[in-house]
């Protein structure tokens, strides 16, 4: 067992070398902890979404916001991998040392300071990582044993893995998309996240009309907001009467999203732009449609579900929604916040460019994120309280830059003009020049 450089202890097979800084090579970033040692040598490869592993390079670097078991996929390829985020004792440091791929967690802006196609040598010995190969290093590698490769057991998993991964439930406007219909555990947890939301604005409907359990939200948000205080999310002795402050909130994840959602003064006396070319588009697209009595359109009613360190936010203006989830606390790895938007009143295309307009505000806050038609979902996971709760306050800014945003996107560039309007820290989308 060889010590790394936190104290802790490596299960590879070769004591850890005392390496001193090679000279007359630029140390293009240093620091973080060891997954697992080694030395690799590769051209850089940034790994933002899923797509991205599908064309990883065999003796790719793998650089990355933050550590993830599905890397796993590619770890085989991997020369090293390098994470902006992540803790030793996650998931994927312990598949990093199944593979003996040379893994360094935490080590500052990774993503900025080694430029995709850079080539790099990672000394994860002594967590650094150098521009262009460095000979000197070579040799230091620890050999590569996987030990499930051509085994009776990788063959199993591999056949259980058709099973599981795919996905065929893509539509849930679908006549197939039902029960019948899953043929994989991924179907079935698609169909079960989609039942979930119709139960849950159901409940809450239910839990609205019940004296003292839901309060209402004393603030200027644009929504018809509803708090349910699990407990800890209120201070103690306030919501008697059925109606709540800002002032009166202590959830912690609560009070940052508030923080972007409530109105300034600003947002009040700026009116909502409307595009009349897109409003009216919007407006022939509900005279022609059928009335929607497939539940696509919500009641008015939002609610936040809260905590001390937890919030479930249920967005829902018109024919869209919009749903938060979230932990808050002190353990790293346990904090998250996921996001689904969906729907629109506009036609499919307009709906659709909205979605990618908010996967690019998504992805540029450092979500992974997924779109399928006009709906996107995106995850930020094991971050510090701090960095959730930033993320939280965008968050809320988003909520409301966003709304009735489907009638403005009336041009391809349209999409990308959102995302950058979003973040010169306007309080709206105007669309000014487009669809001209």
């Amino acid at each position: 067992m060889a010590s790394g450089p936190d104290g802790g202890e490596f299960s590879g097979h070769c004591a850890r070398p005392d390496i001193p800084e090679v000279t007359g090579h630029e140390v293009l970033a240093a620091g973080g902890e060891t997954a697992y040692p080694g030395v690799g040598v590769g051209p850089v490869v940034h790994v933002r979404r899923d797509e991205d592993l599908e064309a990883f390079p065999q003796g790719g670097v793998l650089v990355a916001g933050h550590s993830s078991p599905k890397y796993m996929v590619v770890m085989p390829r991997c020369a090293a991998i390098v994470t902006e985020h992540g803790s030793v004792t996650g998931h994927m440091a312990s598949l990093c040392r199944e593979f003996g791929a040379p893994t360094l967690l935490g080590v500052p802006d990774a993503l900025t300071v080694l430029p995709p196609g850079e080539v790099v040598t990672v000394d994860a010995w002594s967590a650094r990582i150098y521009r262009g190969r460095v000979e000197a290093l070579a040799g230091l590698d620890v050999p590569r044993e996987i030990a499930m490769r051509d085994t009776p057991v990788h063959g199993v998993l591999m056949r259980v893995l058709s099973h599981v991964a795919p996905l065929h439930l893509l539509d849930p406007k679908s006549p197939q998309f039902s029960e019948k219909s899953c043929s994989t555990i991924h179907d079935i947890m698609r169909l079960l996240h989609e039942w979930s939301y119709a139960e849950m604005f159901r409940i809450s409907d239910m839990a609205s009309g019940q004296s003292g359990m839901a309060m209402r939200l004393d603030a200027v948000t644009g929504l018809d907001l509803y708090v349910i205080d699990l407990g800890g999310g209120v201070a103690e002795g306030c919501g008697a009467r059925g109606r709540v402050t800002p002032q009166e909130i202590v959830s912690r994840p609560f009070l940052a999203l508030l923080d972007g959602l409530v109105l300034g003064d600003e947002q009040l006396r700026t009116p909502r732009p409307v595009h009349l070319k897109g409003f009216m588009s919007v407006l022939g697209e509900q005279m022609m449609s059928q009335p929607r009595a497939d539940g696509q359109r919500f009641g008015e009613k939002s609610y936040a579900i809260i905590s001390d360190k937890y919030l479930n936010f249920s967005s829902r203006v018109g024919y869209h929604y919009g749903v938060l989830d979230c932990y808050c606390g002190k353990t790293v790895n346990k904090n998250y916040i996921t996001f689904s938007f969906k729907g629109g009143a506009a036609d499919d295309v307009k709906r659709a460019r909205r979605a990618r307009g908010i996967a690019l505000i998504l992805e540029r806050l450092g979500f992974v994120v997924e779109v399928t038609g006009d709906r996107v979902a995106g995850r930020f996971q094991k971050f510090g309280a701090q960095v959730i709760e930033d993320r939280l306050t965008s968050m809320g800014r988003l909520l409301q830059f966003t709304r009735q945003t489907d009638m403005l996107m009336v041009g391809e560039d349209s999409v990308t003009a959102m995302a950058e309007c979003f973040f010169t820290g306007a309080c709206q989308f105007t669309a000014e020049g487009m669809g001209k």
